[in-house]
């Protein structure tokens, strides 16, 4: 029998082991059930035998369990089961009448249970292993009726013993699974010779098969974490519309939890403003490895067209591929702001200038040709700067302030096309404006930025390079006050000039004048540039 018993154990583990139902229905960390079984007691079979003179019967071990498991980790759980099962072997005949023997066990056990499918096998049907030990309460009586008097007799035992076998819980729903069981028990465990000499009484022992279902709660077995979503840009700009193609919106902190390697695809998507998901491409993570994940956005040109702020979904999507995929989704809120916001940070500023705009081309190719018209020498950069301010203060622009917006606050830029339409516009606005013009015309272009400690309200004007090294700045002014020596990554210093765009309509020596006396008293002599309230950016 035992024999037998080890052969269907060892033929169910390999069948079962190599289930495929991919079925994403890992079961969970914790579960209750009922199951009801036939125990063959003492290896006895159920048997009637009727005739016309003796009747007799023997029903073997029906009953059920009710068990509990609470998972370890992936594979091992905790099993504890009570159980209930009923023997019952009677005869009737004419001459002595009726006896009947009941048998009850009532197993209390606790034990362990092994999966035998990795995590990573998301097969519905999930095979294990179990063992387990604890007593066997039994109590046995007799009931004899000879037809001179009725007799009941009986009594009751601990018994302690133990079970080994598998089975199959076949997941339905991540919290429903039916379950088939297959164990032998051994009841009764004596030691006459220390471990070597281990029996078992017959009289209880037996293989028992049952059918049930559970319900299970709690975590599943998981392959990963997300452990935590940091926001990178809790606010998008749609003038940054570049930068956030490879800027990270949020970093996703994944574990694997899996116990083997995995690899993992971050997907992500801005409800309404992305043109399609975006996916962080298969990244490996090692056993118990922990990483930030970065996340960017295809953004769609629906984003260039907000006119106002509004909020925004970011849907995250972690796939873990490790036999089967597994998916998991989070989300965090993000604002949209307007189509001309600036966040007020400097190196931002670049992302309005607009060279290419069709409005700022045309203007730049009238005015070169209207001095390559005039003057027959080559056109130095300075004399090109120049013409083009002009034609900018004869298009009749002029200084108009925003509100007092403080500078750690959302301020409005106009790009340089809409400037020229408003023929008006603030500090920002005008040298987004001339910065654009002269970028058009391959001028090189700084921004000078200016946040006084004295001030709430911060200041913007331009630096634009004329190219000449310090040898021929003479040709510029014999005031070395008025321009500002600059290194390039290769070649000379080369001499840049101020501009303080607010005076374009006051025209260019204005402007130069003013804005090489901003910087001197800013920058030099106050310190701001040493100080780091002066700042200076060029234009990518």
């Amino acid at each position: 029998m035992m024999r037998y018993f080890l052969q269907m154990i060892t033929m169910m583990s390999v069948l079962l082991a190599q289930t495929a139902l991919h079925a994403q229905r890992p079961s969970r960390a914790n579960g209750i059930g009922v199951r009801a079984s036939y125990w063959n007691l003492g290896e006895q079979a159920t048997r009637f035998n009727i005739s016309e003179t003796k009747s007799t019967f023997d029903v073997s071990g029906v009953g059920g369990w009710l068990y509990y498991f609470s998972r370890l980790n992936n594979n091992w759980s905790l099993d504890f089961e009570i159980g209930g099962f009923v023997r019952v072997r009677g005869e009737e005949n004419l001459v002595s009448g009726t006896e009947v023997d009941v048998s009850v066990v009532a197993p209390i056990l606790a034990g362990v249970r092994y999966d035998l499918l990795p995590v990573q096998n998301n097969s519905a049907a999930q095979p294990y292993l179990s063992a387990g030990l604890g007593p066997y309460l039994t109590t046995s009586f007799e009931v004899r009726d000879q037809g001179t008097g009725e007799t009941v007799t009986g009594g009751g035992r601990n018994l302690f013993g133990a079970y080994a076998g598998g089975g199959l819980n076949l997941v339905m729903r991540s919290w429903a699974a039916f379950n088939f069981d297959l164990r032998y028990h051994f009841v009764d465990l004596k030691s006459s010779r220390g471990l070597a000499g281990l029996h078992h009484s017959s009289e209880y022992s037996g293989l028992e098969f049952g059918l049930g279902l559970c319900f299970m709660w709690g975590s599943k077995r998981e392959l990963f974490q997300i452990k935590e979503t940091k926001l990178v840009v809790r606010d998008l700009y749609p003038a940054y519309y570049n930068f956030y193609s490879t800027y990270p919106l949020a970093l996703v902190t994944i574990k694997n939890t899996a116990g083997f390697p995995i690899e993992v695809n971050v997907q992500s998507n801005i409800r309404g403003y992305s043109e399609r998901p975006k996916d962080s491409g298969f990244i490996r993570l090692e056993k118990n490895q922990t990483k930030d994940i970065p996340v960017t956005a295809i953004l769609s040109p629906k984003l260039q067209a907000v006119a106002r702020r509004e909020p925004a979904i970011l849907d995250i999507r972690a796939e873990a591929r490790a036999g089967g995929n597994v998916r998991k989704e989070t989300s965090a809120q993000i604002m949209v702001h307007s189509r001309n916001a600036w966040n007020g940070e400097v190196d931002k500023l670049s992302f309005f200038v607009t060279p290419e705009d069709e409005r700022i081309l045309n203007l730049n190719r009238r005015v070169l040709r209207e001095m390559a018209e005039q003057e027959a020498a080559n056109v130095s950069v300075f004399d090109k700067a120049k013409a083009l301010f002009a034609a900018l203060s004869e298009a009749g622009l002029r200084y108009q302030s925003d509100p007092n917006i403080p500078y750690y606050q959302d301020d409005r830029v106009q790009f340089a096309a809409e400037t020229l339409d408003l023929r008006a516009g603030d500090c920002d606005d005008l040298v987004i404006l001339c910065v654009s013009l002269f970028e058009s015309a391959g001028i090189r272009t700084a921004f000078v930025e200016v946040r006084d400690p004295e001030k709430e309200i911060a200041h913007l004007y331009l630096l634009f390079d004329s190219g000449l090294p310090a040898s021929r700045t003479a040709a510029l002014s014999s005031n070395e006050k008025r321009y500002v020596m600059r290194e390039k990554s290769a070649g000379p210093a080369t001499a840049w000039i101020p501009l303080e765009t607010t005076l374009v309509a006051s025209g260019f020596e204005e402007a130069w004048k003013s804005g090489a006396l901003q910087y001197l008293e800013e920058g030099i002599l106050r310190n701001g540039l040493a100080d780091g309230w002066v700042k200076i950016v060029e234009v990518k």
